[in-house]
């Protein structure tokens, strides 16, 4: 039955995440610096004002040089922001596809989740880039706007990337992956549930 085909792909793939976060909380330093990297060459390239970028276990730290006043010793200093993000805020997605790969089980499974993998990867830098910005330039107020001679509106895109990124990009890029790379799997499952209407429906007085 379809349905026993769902529930056994569903009860595999939710067991499978379970085991497989344990393993991702642990090698995440080891993922998250390609990300951190990538993300910190985006950001140089995009702003004058970014400086580099420095990792931390999981934790990416963008350097730049926007000012902001910090309060140090009963009185408030000049200090450069640099705005920290964690990976593991957003890069649990792999753990996601390994375990929807892992309880579809295609063809040329491990190729797929290299390839996979690989993929993941430019989600993750923007996801990491637009919560950089969210930092530092819509949590900081707007002094610190003014010195990145950005527009005003850029906050707008800079909010609407920053949701999309945390909200869209990190769970449904794993699963938009799954079903490119594992197609047959998802077409078997489509047939099947088609064939059983049929067959529901002509049973039907």
């Amino acid at each position: 039955m379809p349905l026993s085909r769902i529930a056994r792909f569903l009860l595999v793939s939710t067991v499978a995440l379970i085991c497989l976060i344990v393993p991702w909380y642990y090698l995440s330093p080891y993922l998250a610096t390609p990300v951190i990297a990538a993300a910190g060459e985006l950001m140089l390239w995009l702003f004058r004002w970014v400086e580099g970028v420095e990792q931390h276990g999981t934790v990416g730290t963008l350097l730049t040089s926007l000012n902001v006043l910090v309060p140090q010793g009963g009185r408030l200093v000049v200090a450069q922001l640099s705005p920290e993000v964690n990976y593991r805020s957003f890069g649990y997605g792999l753990a996601l596809f390994y375990a929807l790969m892992l309880a579809s089980w295609p063809t040329r499974l491990w190729l797929k989740l290299a390839l996979g993998t690989c993929l993941l990867v430019p989600s993750q830098v923007v996801s990491m880039c637009f919560r950089w910005l969210r930092d530092a330039l819509l949590i900081s107020g707007p002094e610190v706007l003014e010195q990145t001679g950005l527009p005003r509106w850029a906050l707008e895109v800079i909010a609407y990337g920053y949701q999309f990124g945390f909200l869209m990009l990190t769970p449904l890029v794993p699963v938009l992956l799954w079903l490119a790379l594992d197609r047959r799997f998802v077409q078997q499952l489509w047939l099947e549930m088609s064939l059983a209407g049929a067959m529901e429906r002509q049973s039907r007085p």
